[in-house]
């Protein structure tokens, strides 16, 4: 009876986990908008502005973020887009972002308000990123 009561218990628990929401990676969390407006002092690549709204470029967007590594010291950049991301409470976070054409170079995000505090995107991110840019543009 003993064994039976801890099956039982084990089984419980088991169910529990599986039937637990998963709401790492949802939807609703998401930013309802991305945009990236050109900086006119930026001359060195032609640019063009871009607006993402799907999830799912949405989220390919926000990992790239979240996976940057942060830039230790004072940053000596200039920026190619602003980015502002319109949050699910209308909020906006500002970014300057810098990605250029260039598939071997990591982009680059600085905080919009403190920009002494930059990161880095992984190179693979980077180049992601890129395609999403270049099928909105062209």
């Amino acid at each position: 009876m003993k064994k039976a009561r801890i099956l039982l218990g084990l089984l419980a628990v088991f169910l529990a986990s599986c039937t637990q929401a998963n709401t790492s990676g949802s939807d609703e969390s998401l930013p309802s908008l991305i945009t990236l407006s050109c900086n006119p002092d930026f001359t060195y690549e032609p640019c063009q502005d871009v607006q993402f709204d799907e999830g799912a470029e949405v989220r390919v967007i926000m990992d790239a973020i979240e996976n940057a590594e942060l830039i230790p010291g004072n940053l000596n950049y200039a920026a190619q887009y602003k980015m502002s991301i319109t949050n699910t409470d209308r909020s906006v976070t500002k970014y300057d972002f810098s990605i250029g054409t260039d598939p071997e170079m990591n982009a680059l995000l600085v905080d919009g308000i403190d920009t002494t505090t930059g990161y880095s995107i992984l190179l693979e991110d980077s180049n992601q990123l890129r395609s999403l840019i270049e099928r909105r543009t062209n």
